[in-house]
């Protein structure tokens, strides 16, 4: 018996996030990307995998870079919004898969035998839930090990993925308030937190004006207007399914059918 190959797993985890549940998490990723691996080798017309590490981002300009150029990857426009990133970075053939019971892991992804797998908490609301799966996509492309910048770096690649630099510039108006950012936010599918991150990121606010926002947005607490529902994975037990299902599937990889099934639930602990 040998282990699949596996990078070390990079998560966007909570600092309550505790060792245990990273463990569950990496074991689930690993059997997830074996038998992702496995499955894409013997169906017809899978995804074929577009993802590619890259070498490390040298500074803020590069990783705006590596961003467009992800959008490139994925088949989508150096500009405009996002719609559906579930499904873009399922047909780059990322494996996506479901999360659930860690507390304060949002999102962990590793390369699994050279296979692109993200682990993602479906419970959350839709744009954190893209925010955390663009978060890992760029762990996964730039990122081989941990420093004490990646995950700032990983948050700046997420917002230029999802808010280009030049529409972000064309967005912006001369001193923005909380109301701003809560309309951007239903055109971009990122929360208003990010949004406001990102414009403090791109020296759109100060300082003083940063910290004034997020006093005011402190009257939300956890539920920001305009949520939405996260749209989930659906590539993994689709390739399941056509390969005779998590039982038969099971038995012919000579995995755990219980584990397996977990992965392939995205509305289990969804929220109402």
């Amino acid at each position: 018996l040998s282990m699949p190959d596996m990078s070390e797993p990079i998560h966007r985890a909570r600092a309550s996030t505790t060792v245990s549940a990273k463990k569950r998490a990496k074991e689930l990723l690993r059997l997830a990307g074996e038998v992702f691996g496995e499955l894409l080798n013997v169906t017809a017309k899978a995804p074929s995998l577009l993802l590619q590490r890259q070498p490390p981002a040298i500074g803020s300009d590069e990783i705006e870079e590596l961003a467009l150029e992800l959008r490139g990857v994925l088949g989508q426009e150096d500009s405009g919004p996002i719609r559906n990133l579930t499904a873009l970075v399922e047909r780059a053939g990322v494996c996506l898969v479901p999360i659930v019971n860690l507390p304060g892991l949002d999102g962990i992804s590793a390369w699994v035998n050279d296979v692109p797998v993200i682990g993602l908490d479906p419970s959350v609301s839709g744009d954190r839930f893209r925010f955390s799966l663009a978060h890992e996509c760029a762990h996964l492309i730039f990122h081989d090990r941990r420093h004490d910048s990646v995950e700032s770096e990983a948050n700046q690649f997420a917002g230029a993925l999802l808010f280009p630099r030049d529409d972000f510039d064309a967005a912006m108006i001369d001193k923005p308030k909380l109301t701003d950012f809560v309309h951007l936010k239903g055109a971009w599918g990122m929360s208003a937190a990010a949004i406001i991150y990102r414009a403090h990121e791109l020296d759109y606010i100060d300082d003083a004006r940063y910290r004034a926002l997020q006093i005011q947005m402190s009257r939300w607490r956890k539920n920001e207007p305009g949520e939405f529902q996260p749209v989930v994975g659906s590539l993994f037990p689709r390739l399941v399914e056509v390969n005779g299902g998590p039982t038969v599937v099971a038995k012919s990889l000579g995995v755990n059918g219980k584990h397996l099934r977990e992965l392939l639930n995205w509305n289990r602990l969804r929220l109402a």
